[in-house]
């Protein structure tokens, strides 16, 4: 009904994938384009700004200099005049004209900083009208009608001027880079003002012969601002401008400096009565003295300004360059590859039909022939059926047919699945009859050769007993090793807990190489009787690799300890240990062991690490590999306190211990086997290891 209403719907053509693919490619390539262009206008732009900037703050630094040293100048000079020195008259007029040269410079750029900080408009006006103020305040200091203090505070505002300036202009620096060693610079000059406020203020105190309270306290906050702002110059400059910073504290007139303010701040208020009954300490330097000590070390901080603003400077330029050239050539980088990309997207675009079109071809006669007929020669004849299986839809276009493709050779994959299951559910069947089968032969073995032991009296030929009995002991492990990995338990179980000693002992008594396994120090407590087996199989198999992965004349340790979740022992070897990307993939196993299939033994043939790791992770055990203390591994065994119980009624470190190891059932038979008297359903009728009690040797574990 919809069909007879709107008949041209079904005559609309649907957009090919060439189509989709240029127009995919073309509006990022476009949008890319004008991104690019835009970046790069306005990158070029930013260098332009960075080169500006260094042009500008290059040319007002040596005004600011100028400026700062002498207004510094004036104000000490005229500080000395108000506090009665005579010879300081005749250098006021020298010093007030440097003042005004250096003002009438700083003036000069004044079109310089607002281009840098047009906002500071404002603030200029403002210490316009404190410059004004300049002739009236000289007037007064010549006639000394004007209290020191007031000329101090007056001078230090007009020198705060270049400080404030220095710091704005870090602020609209063209980069972060940039503006941090304008910072850098900026504490120099804040220590070089605050010397000099020192030196300027504590003359004044010596000339008048008193110092009160008050005066000791401001010059005691001066001393510790210039000291804070040296000592944090030090530890941010770096290169030629630190070994400058080195020098300057290094000098002796900066030690001089440090000298008398130390000497300053240690005598303390001063009075006029004081000093009529010279009852004040002298101090390391006289006025002049200081003035000129104060004076170098003043110098000195402004040329380090000086030199840290000209290296900002110079890397404001170098970064501007190239920010253009950077720019430049990255727009033309852009428009190229954009114009590269769509070229190739109409190559390969038609490439890529193509390729769809022989990708749907070799996938159909995959699905239909190929794979189908590999999986009926590998499966059973069993099938799945067609609506079993998730189907694609993408439409009718290319895509639509690459997906109709898939789907079949995803059908046929499902079915391949079914058959290999089957498959490898009956292998697993035979695996673990194999097994059951081989552990009865040797438990009918471990039991004859436990016969002949107790019967053999001949010291040559028990030891020999004594051998076979360990190999057959090793072989019934390997036999227990394919039923854990099979999925079942092995058949050996203890009812009762048994002594840690013991249990240690009967995995070393596993082990192919026990003679070099040494036991060392253990807690006295047992571990469950459920647990008993597995726990032995688990040490025995890290003890033999240890053993077989270090020198044969070197020992193997098993220590342990007790630790608030449980036991830990230590397992540890002399071998040449493993990389990091070993150790880690071990340890990976060890904390959630894959499913066991021969593909997970295909590049490994370490059996032991699989059965380690399903068996600790049935009881909770942890085991972690790290380096041990001699270079080779050390195998950490953490069992839970679940499976520990206390050694109530420790027995003696003897190896006449092992007969609690009696498991109560010795292994469980697979169908069609049935018990024997030398293979009996469940005894307590034999150990579950083999006993060495010998009257010549001892047990290297009993040291």
């Amino acid at each position: 009904m919809i069909g007879s209403k709107f008949p041209r719907l079904r005559t609309t053509r649907t957009v090919g994938v060439r189509a989709r693919l240029l127009l995919i490619v073309l509006i990022p390539s476009l949008a890319l384009l004008a991104t690019g262009i835009g970046g790069a206008t306005y990158l070029v732009q930013s260098g332009r700004k960075a080169n500006r900037f260094a042009e500008l703050a290059s040319g007002t630094t040596a005004p600011a200099i100028m400026m700062v040293e002498a207004f510094q100048e004036e104000r000490r000079i005229s500080l000395l005049h108000l506090a009665g020195d005579n010879t300081a008259a005749p250098n006021l007029p020298a010093s007030r004209k440097q003042s005004d040269l250096a003002l009438a410079a700083v003036a000069a750029q004044g079109a310089a900083v607002s281009e840098l900080r047009p906002d500071l408009a404002s603030d200029i006006d403002g210490y316009n009208e404190l410059y004004k103020q300049l002739p009236g305040l000289r007037a007064g200091i010549d006639a000394r009608a004007l209290p020191a203090p007031q000329v101090f505070a007056v001078f230090s505002q007009i020198i705060q001027v270049i400080t404030l300036a220095s710091l704005l202009a870090a602020e609209v620096a063209p980069d972060a880079e940039v503006a941090v060693e304008l910072y850098k610079a900026v504490h120099a000059l804040r220590a070089a003002e605050a010397v000099s406020r020192t030196s300027s203020l504590g003359s004044v105190s010596l000339l008048s012969e008193e110092l009160t309270p008050e005066t000791l306290a401001e010059l005691s906050g001066y001393i510790g601002d210039g000291r804070g702002e040296i000592t944090y110059v030090g530890a941010v400059l770096t290169g030629a401008r630190l070994e400058q910073w080195k020098k300057l504290t290094g000098g002796a007139d900066w030690q001089r400096v440090i000298a008398m303010e130390d000497a300053l701040l240690q005598r303390g208020p001063v009075t006029a009565a004081d000093n009529r009954k010279s009852t004040v300490p002298e101090l390391p330097m006289d006025v002049v003295e200081w003035q000129r000590a104060a004076g170098t070390v003043r110098t000195d901080l402004l040329q380090l300004w000086e030199d840290q603003s000209a290296d900002a400077h110079v890397a404001a330029t170098a970064s501007g360059d190239r920010i253009s050239r950077n720019s430049i050539l990255g727009g033309a980088g852009i428009f190229s590859l954009a114009l590269l990309a769509f070229l190739a997207a109409a190559l390969l675009a038609n490439r890529f039909i193509g390729r769809m079109k022989r990708l749907r071809r070799d996938t159909l006669v995959l699905a239909d022939e190929r794979l189908p007929e590999t999986i009926r020669q590998l499966s059973s004849g069993h099938a799945v059926a067609d609506g079993e299986v998730a189907q694609l839809d993408y439409g009718t276009d290319e895509i639509g047919q690459v997906a109709d493709a898939f789907n079949r050779a995803h059908s046929a994959a499902v079915a391949a699945a079914v058959a290999e299951s089957q498959t490898r559910a009956g292998v697993n069947a035979v695996f673990l009859n194999i097994a059951h089968r081989s552990q009865v032969v040797v438990h009918r073995q471990l039991g004859l050769l436990d016969q002949a032991e107790r019967e053999e009296e001949t010291p040559e030929r028990l030891d020999l007993l004594f051998e076979l009995d360990h190999l057959a002991t090793r072989a019934r492990r390997n036999a227990e090793n394919l039923i854990i990995l099979g999925g079942e338990q092995p058949g050996r179980r203890w009812r009762n807990p048994v002594p840690l000693i013991d249990v240690i002992r009967g995995a070393v008594a596993e082990s192919q190489d026990y003679t070099r396994i040494h036991i060392g120090r253990l807690p006295e407590n047992q571990i469950t009787g459920a647990a008993v087996a597995d726990v032995i199989h688990l040490l025995a198999e890290l003890a033999d690799n240890a053993t077989a992965y270090s020198p044969p004349e070197s020992r193997v340790e098993i220590t342990g300890n007790l630790v608030g979740r449980g036991t830990a022992l230590e397992i540890s070897d002399q071998g040449l240990g493993m990389t990091a990307e070993d150790l880690a993939q071990r340890n990976a196993v060890l904390a959630d062991p894959p499913d066991f299939s021969v593909a997970a033994l295909s590049g490994d043939a370490r059996l032991g690490l699989f059965v380690v790791a399903k068996l600790a992770v049935r009881h909770g055990i942890s085991v972690r590999l790290t380096d041990s203390d001699y270079g080779g591994i050390k195998a950490i065994v953490l069992i839970p306190a679940e499976l520990t119980a206390p050694d109530v009624l420790a027995a003696p470190r003897g190896f006449q211990g092992l007969g609690s190891l009696t498991p109560v059932e010795s292994f469980d038979r697979p169908a069609g086997i049935t018990a024997t008297p030398e293979a009996p359903a469940a005894a307590a009728e034999r150990p579950g290891l083999p006993r060495r009690q010998r009257t010549t040797d001892t047990y290297p574990g009993n040291s």
